[in-house]
């Protein structure tokens, strides 16, 4: 087949004729495959985006052989990649329900007794008659019971003077003698 010149003066011969076709191949195989991995990104649910979308893909089309890429492609098979794996779609976030609140714990603690009407104290310190006399206190009992200034110096059993304060005079002459007199003794447990 003998060269031909088109009028811009490029040589439409054998060999341009297959890099044209070489070259046409490679741009419809790289649309093929823009449109593959957009396809692979989920279809469009727009109608009119599918009308833009097809609009604007370009097509394999014959050009006239002035062009010195112009290729006719009607004749030639269509060629199409497919892809060799599907596209990995990002996986959906994993929603979790919220963990149930832990149950509460129930402790078996004592039942509290009554103290009858005694200060609440981890002594079982009471008014009921429960128990003795107190007349070594524990440590810290004037956390619990309001007591006079000088507590620590008595040499008795512990009672309620009349003002509501405590005393460890208990049994001896003269006490809560500036309280208002004795009430009543505090009983140990």
């Amino acid at each position: 087949m003998p060269n031909r010149m088109t009028a811009s003066g490029v040589d439409q011969g054998p060999k341009s004729r297959w890099r044209a076709l070489a070259l046409s191949v490679t741009l419809a195989f790289g649309v093929t495959t823009a449109s593959a991995g957009c396809a692979a990104a989920g279809p469009s649910t727009d109608p009119a985006a599918a009308q833009v979308t097809a609009a604007s893909t370009p097509a394999a089309q014959a050009m006239p052989s002035e062009s010195p890429l112009a290729v006719d492609l009607t004749s030639a098979p269509a060629t199409s990649a497919a892809p060799t794996s599907a596209a990995a779609r990002p996986a959906a976030p994993q929603t979790h329900a919220p963990a149930p609140a832990p149950a509460p714990v129930r402790t078996s603690a004592k039942p509290t007794q009554s103290l009858c009407g005694a200060p609440q104290n981890p002594f079982g310190y009471n008014f009921c008659g429960r128990g003795g006399y107190i007349y070594s206190p524990a440590g810290g009992v004037c956390d619990y019971f309001d007591c006079i200034n000088n507590f620590g110096n008595g040499t008795g059993y512990m009672v309620e003077c009349n003002d509501g304060t405590y005393s460890m005079s208990g049994g001896k002459r003269g006490v809560c003698s500036y309280h208002g007199g004795r009430l009543r003794p505090v009983y140990g447990g």
